[in-house]
């Protein structure tokens, strides 16, 4: 049964399985589970990739919000932001609740714990503004033996058409959604939203200068509109060895927008 959290009532959990972590250099407290899945770079360049330019920018969904990385850091940087997050997984939920809350967000940040394929979920159809997700990145394959990490990086019973498909339903018309996906699955992603959705940027995510493919790459459209697609330059992650770019760093350790967004 999904539910929504109108005075945020954190569930329990296992103080042994919290990690205490931060992003944008300590603008946000993360505790996350030790042995499940746990929020990396791709959250964070989602969130930097968010712009609020009007009062009609400001309701924004983050769907698979997990322990809720992106949504808060969104809510860091943009003080007129009204986040609201969904995450099917308990542990993650009750992680996001608590998070929620030590980063003193309750009011503008919003768990709501369910299912997207599930029709009793709280949330109404083209009432938000902005709609972001780092959806489930594999399809198949060999299933990673932590239940939390499986659920949350391969496709289930909502695979990326119905997370898209989702993501468009609850955007309301020339409203954003924005994903951060495989750059590899770039294609399916072009062709879930055609016709659907334009006004597209593809911005690639590279790992070094000299890779000869991005990594990710995130993808921002509007509903309703049927404008051209624009290809970003993107950013590259790290020096030949391996380390952040002194850019990239500064980025990812301050609430700062994404240079394109």
């Amino acid at each position: 049964m999904a539910s929504a959290v109108a005075a945020i009532d954190v569930p329990d959990f296992p103080e042994a399985r919290i990690s205490h972590d931060y992003l944008l250099g300590g603008a946000v407290t993360l505790k996350q589970p030790v042995d499940g899945y746990r929020a990396a770079v791709d959250a964070v360049l989602l969130a930097a990739s968010v712009s609020i330019n009007s009062r009609r920018d400001e309701k924004i969904l983050d769907v698979g919000a997990a322990v809720g990385s992106a949504g808060l850091c969104v809510a860091k940087r943009l003080e007129d932001a009204k986040v609201t997050g969904v995450e099917l997984q308990n542990d993650l939920y009750a992680l996001f609740c608590r998070n929620v809350v030590e980063n003193e967000l309750a009011g503008r940040v919003n768990p709501v714990h369910g299912d997207i394929n599930d029709a009793s979920l709280p949330l109404v159809a083209e009432s938000f503004d902005q709609v972001i997700s780092n959806p489930p990145y594999y399809a198949g394959g060999t299933r990673p033996a932590n239940e939390s990490r499986a659920t949350a990086h391969q496709e289930g019973s909502a695979d990326l058409k119905d997370w898209i498909g989702f993501c468009l339903k609850m955007v309301r018309q020339k409203g954003r959604i924005t994903l951060v996906h495989r750059a590899d699955h770039l294609d399916r992603i072009i062709g879930l939203l055609h016709g659907r959705a334009g006004d597209m940027t593809v911005y690639p995510i590279w790992s070094k200068a000299d890779s000869d493919a991005p990594l990710r790459v995130i993808v921002s459209a509007r509903k309703g509109v049927a404008s051209p697609l624009c290809m970003r330059r993107g950013i590259v992650l790290h020096d030949a060895a391996g380390a952040y770019l002194p850019e990239t760093d500064i980025l990812l350790r301050n609430p700062l927008p994404l240079p394109g967004f």
